[in-house]
């Protein structure tokens, strides 16, 4: 059993709630014994230089050919604000910073859903 955590954030902005889900996680994969290949935890940093583009793109502009994978990426996910949390392909928060006791539940709920 993997889980994949991925956060998508605007670089600058979010930092710190950055830096809270990877305590977070760092606090369950302690709770629960966990190794460091069960959960593993990839964050996606989105300039704010680029933001109106992106969004632009998601809605069906166009833009730099650069920017089709993380479009091609959100567009799965079906993510059109940021924050957002995705534990294995499934859209978990989306536009807002949820505070550390709904993370952490969350989180755990997607664990245990997993593992029964």
């Amino acid at each position: 059993m993997i889980i994949n955590i991925k956060l998508y954030v605007i670089n600058g902005r979010d930092d710190k709630y950055l830096e809270m889900i990877r305590r977070i996680i760092k606090d369950i994969m302690n709770e629960l014994g966990l190794s460091n290949h069960i959960i593993r935890f990839v964050s996606v940093k989105i300039s704010r230089d680029y933001l109106d583009i992106i969004r632009g793109m998601l809605l069906g502009g166009e833009g730099p050919a650069e920017f089709i994978p993380i479009i091609n990426e959100l567009r799965e996910y079906k993510v059109f604000d940021l924050p957002a949390l995705i534990i294995n392909d499934r859209k978990i928060i989306e536009g807002y910073k949820s505070n550390p006791t709904e993370i952490k539940h969350l989180i755990l709920n997607f664990i245990n859903e997993i593992t029964t």
